[in-house]
Parts: structure tokens; C-alpha cells; sequence
């Protein structure tokens, strides 16, 4: 049985009429601190993942292997559902289900598949290229095929927007939906019309990718939802939050020598001991 069975269902959370928001988390410790804070689910990203882990940029550099022992990590310190990125799903049709297998046993809950041709980039990166769409649709096909929990959401996305236009991403996705994807993704539309549109046009649940600093206006979530969208991410806002409070932090040493100027954003050593559960392994086995 997969783990991702002992979490909230997904499925059942996107008949609700309230959007579902997903924040990034890439490693047990954001994934702790989404939780205590009132997170409903969590999104594992492939762009945060290469950045805070490997130091990489995301152009399909990080492999299966290495995303499921993030996946698992975040998995095994939280009950929250996690919906994972899984790039081009790591090959053709075989690959795919491969992929679908790995990341049902590590945990996840929803699993994103994208139409870009490998090395895949960054849906707000320059240079895209995708697959035909019926290569994406026996993609989408074998992931269906491919999982065990019928709990687990197949979440198919579509890079064409920049590549061959919305009218054409707009198509893929339903072809996607027919193929039986739960979810569909549009990456990158570059106002609001282009979200209206989109949610007004996909017939299955869609999900909006808010990267704060890429091509996608910031649009919060009950303007989402007032659209149709059954789900928002913030993929990577955990990334470009740390990189400014650590190179502040960094900067400081640098120009003072100390860390005494950012004390007052120091969360206590107690404070984290506590989040990290340090009270129960130190519980003596009755």
C-alpha cells in the first residue's frame, strides 16, 4: 500500500467548492514548518529541488532517483499531501510508469507530467521545446495506467503556450483530459485574460502556477478560485525567499564580522528543537 494512502485524499479535497493551496516545500524542515503553520498540502518542485539540494539550475538536471529521496524525506516527517513535480516523466511510456511507481511508494499524492521535449527547462525559462501531443497523450495514457492508489492524481502539463500559442496548449490539455488526467496545468500565461481563458476552456480541474518572479501575473487565490481554478502552487517562493535572507545574512558576517544585526529574525533554538520533534526521540521506552 502506498504510503500517500494515509493522507488526506486529494481527489475527494477537489469536489470541495474552496481552492486547494499547495506551498513549496523542498526538505523535512520547510515541510515541518508548512505543517505547524496551517498548510493544507504541499508542492515538491523540480526547480527548488535542483536549486536548494543540488545548487543547479532547472534544465533537467536532477534524475528520478534523486526527486523520490526528496519526495520520501519530505514524506516521512509530514501527513500532509504532497503534490510532486516529475518533469517529463523521466522517459517515453515505460519511463513514465516507472516514474509513476517510484513516487507512489515515496509518498506522493499528485504527480505532474509535462509535454516539454528533454532535457526539459523551467516553464518560465526561455528556449522551450514540446512533444507532439499524441506522444503526451500515451504518456498521460501509461501514467494512468501505471498507479496503484486510485487516490493518486495524475496532474498533466502543458509548456505550448510560449512554444505554439494558448489555442494550442488550450487543446493539448484536453486531449490530456481525455487521455485521463485528473488535473491540468497551463505554465506560464502571461496575464489574467490568459488564466480566465484557460480555466474557462479546460474541462478538468486546472491548477495555476504562481512563480512570483517569472512571466505569470500574481493573482491571489480567491481571484483563482472566483475564475474555476481547484488548485494553486507556490512552487519555489520558499527559494526566492531564502536566497535574499541568506545572502543578507552573509553580507552581515561579511561587513560586521557577527550575526548580532539579524538576531531579532532568529527563530530560537528551543523553537526549532520543539518543530523538530526533539521531546519524542528523547522519550524513554516505557
Amino acid at each position: 500500500m502506498s504510503r500517500a494512502q494515509d493522507r488526506p485524499s486529494l481527489r475527494e479535497r477537489l469536489q470541495e467548492e474552496s481552492i486547494l493551496v499547495a506551498l513549496g516545500a523542498h526538505d523535512g524542515l520547510t515541510a515541518k514548518i508548512a505543517e505547524a503553520a496551517g498548510i493544507e498540502a504541499l508542492y515538491h518542485g523540480g526547480y527548488a529541488t535542483a536549486a536548494h539540494h543540488y545548487g543547479l539550475p532547472d534544465i533537467g538536471l536532477v534524475g528520478l532517483e534523486d526527486m523520490v529521496g526528496s519526495i520520501e524525506r519530505m514524506a516521512s516527517v509530514t501527513g500532509l499531501p504532497i503534490l510532486a513535480d516529475a518533469d517529463t516523466g523521466f522517459g517515453s511510456e515505460p519511463g513514465v510508469r516507472r516514474t509513476v511507481a517510484r513516487y507512489e511508494a515515496a509518498g506522493a499524492g499528485a504527480i505532474q507530467i509535462e509535454d516539454q521535449v528533454f532535457p526539459k527547462r523551467c516553464g518560465h525559462m526561455e528556449g522551450k521545446r514540446v512533444i507532439p501531443t499524441d506522444e503526451m497523450v500515451l504518456k498521460v495514457k501509461a501514467a494512468v495506467e501505471a498507479r496503484k492508489d486510485p487516490e493518486t492524481l495524475i496532474i498533466a502539463r502543458s509548456d505550448a503556450l510560449q512554444v505554439t500559442g494558448l489555442d494550442d496548449a488550450i487543446a493539448r490539455v484536453n486531449a490530456y483530459a481525455e487521455a485521463g488526467a485528473d488535473v491540468a496545468m497551463i505554465d506560464a500565461p502571461p496575464s489574467v485574460e490568459a488564466l480566465e481563458r484557460i480555466a474557462r476552456e479546460v474541462g478538468i480541474p486546472s491548477l495555476a502556477n504562481m512563480s512570483e518572479t517569472g512571466r505569470t501575473p500574481a493573482v491571489g487565490s480567491a481571484e483563482l478560485q472566483a475564475m474555476g481554478y481547484k488548485v494553486v502552487i507556490y512552487p519555489s517562493t520558499q527559494t526566492w525567499l531564502f536566497a535574499k535572507a541568506y545572502r543578507e545574512l552573509a553580507d552581515e558576517v561579511v561587513r560586521t564580522g557577527s550575526t548580532a544585526g539579524m538576531k531579532d529574525r532568529f527563530t530560537s533554538f528551543d523553537d526549532v528543537n520543539a518543530l523538530l520533534g526533539l521531546d519524542t526521540w528523547q522519550e524513554t521506552p516505557s
